[in-house]
């Protein structure tokens, strides 16, 4: 068409002579692509195994959370962390030989723990034997057993069983703790041991609950006496019913329990000297109290002072001993704690 045009117009023969090129070019291009689909070897079993490796690659790739283009860096990292374990790799002779040597060291080790612990023990018993003495337990007997374990265990504790043994009464065998003491026993072994082991403990406040739980008359007084010398080492806390626990105290609180448009609240209040008075009296006396009573606890009170237990309550210092007690049917429930 456009060599015909050509004739008509001669503005379109540069046009004309491209699409000439064009066409020839065109028709190479053919030639030299029938030409190469000629030469081609198609290979199905190829195709097979390349579509397979790459689904092979994406399982890998979903199996490691990365992208498929991120496995030969995976695959370099994995490489030189095995190359790392088979360097270190030792033989299974020298693995035994290392596990030898450790169980010596642990033996000797848990050989000196032991010792310690037997010296140790020893004078844990003669300390706690003594207070024992003192705490109303005459002939009582505090004894720990320190024994290696056969065969040895292996722990972060050594190979020691331990256990405390007493005997409340003379002439007895020291028997398990928690099979032979009374309640009132074991309040009283807890107390001396806790002032066995202050000076080892390094325990700035100690909180005693009903320490004095199954005692009363002279050992519960004792038993003050203790509480007030474990005192002197740090900050005691004791919650107590008994008068002769409350009059050795430093300082005395009153806790009582108020319940006021349903709800309870909870009051604490530090005793002057007569509230204190009246308190003790109130715990010798119950819900009356006399006189006399009232005369009891001055006594009482006097008499703990005298053996350098309890300074005035009056002291501008922090409060070091707190008492407790329950109130009589007119007043609310109330309890003090005993803090050294």
């Amino acid at each position: 068409v456009l060599r015909q045009l050509v004739g008509l117009d001669a503005a379109l023969e540069p046009m004309a002579a491209q699409v000439e090129e064009a066409t020839i070019a065109a028709r190479e291009a053919l030639s030299s692509l029938r030409r190469y689909t000629d030469a081609l070897d198609a290979d199905p079993a190829r195709q097979e195994w390349i579509e397979a490796r790459l689904a092979a690659l994406e399982a890998v790739a979903r199996k490691h959370r990365v992208e498929t283009r991120e496995l030969p860096a995976l695959r370099d990292t994995l490489a030189a962390e095995l190359a790392e374990l088979d360097a270190g790799a030792v033989s299974e002779a020298e693995l035994q030989q290392r596990l030898a040597a450790a169980r010596e060291r642990y033996l000797a080790a848990a050989k000196l723990l032991t010792l310690g612990r037997q010296q140790a023990a020893t004078a844990l018993d003669r300390k706690v034997t003594g207070f024992m003495q003192a705490l109303g337990m005459p002939g009582g007997v505090f004894t720990t057993r320190v024994e290696p374990q056969d065969p040895p265990v292996f722990s972060a504790h050594g190979n020691d069983e331990i256990e405390f043994l007493v005997s409340a009464n003379p002439g007895q065998p020291p028997r398990p703790l928690a099979k032979v003491a009374s309640g009132g026993e074991l309040s009283r072994i807890s107390l001396a041991l806790q002032v066995a082991a202050v000076e080892a403990a390094h325990l700035p406040c100690l909180v005693f609950d009903e320490v004095d739980a199954g005692v009363g008359g002279a050992v519960a007084e004792m038993v003050g006496r203790q509480l007030h010398e474990l005192s002197a080492k740090g900050q005691v806390l004791c919650v107590t019913h008994l008068p002769q626990v409350a009059s050795q105290s430093d300082h005395q609180l009153r806790v009582s329990k108020h319940v006021r448009e349903g709800k309870t609240r909870t009051q604490i209040e530090v005793l002057d000297e007569t509230a204190r008075i009246e308190e003790l009296a109130r715990m010798l006396g119950g819900t009356v109290i006399t006189d006399r009573t009232r005369e009891h606890a001055r006594e009482m009170l006097a008499s703990a002072r005298q053996a350098g237990a309890a300074p005035q309550v009056d002291s501008p210092l922090a409060v070091r001993r707190a008492t407790g007690v329950s109130s009589g049917k007119d007043k609310p429930r109330a309890r003090s704690g005993r803090a050294g």
